[in-house]
């Protein structure tokens, strides 16, 4: 029985957790070769000041265009 975790930035709707949780599964089933049945998909949400990436706080997003805008002001 796989159990997979999922850890996410809060905010996205139940549909969209469904949705994942749903492709997850198949992915699983298919590459372990167990009944999709078996599956089991944790998903748990983090607020955006628990989330870091380089050692500082933000979305991996956040960190993205503050490095592209760095990048920018050199040029």
């Amino acid at each position: 029985m796989p159990i997979i975790e999922v850890h996410i930035l809060e905010g996205r709707s139940s549909e969209i957790k469904a949705q994942a949780a749903a492709a997850i599964s198949k992915a699983a089933a298919e590459g372990f070769g167990v009944s999709i049945d078996t599956v089991r998909i944790l998903v748990t949400e983090h607020k955006k000041d628990e989330f870091y990436v380089g050692g500082r706080a933000g979305r991996a997003s956040d960190q993205t265009r503050v490095a592209t805008s760095a990048a920018e002001d050199k040029a």
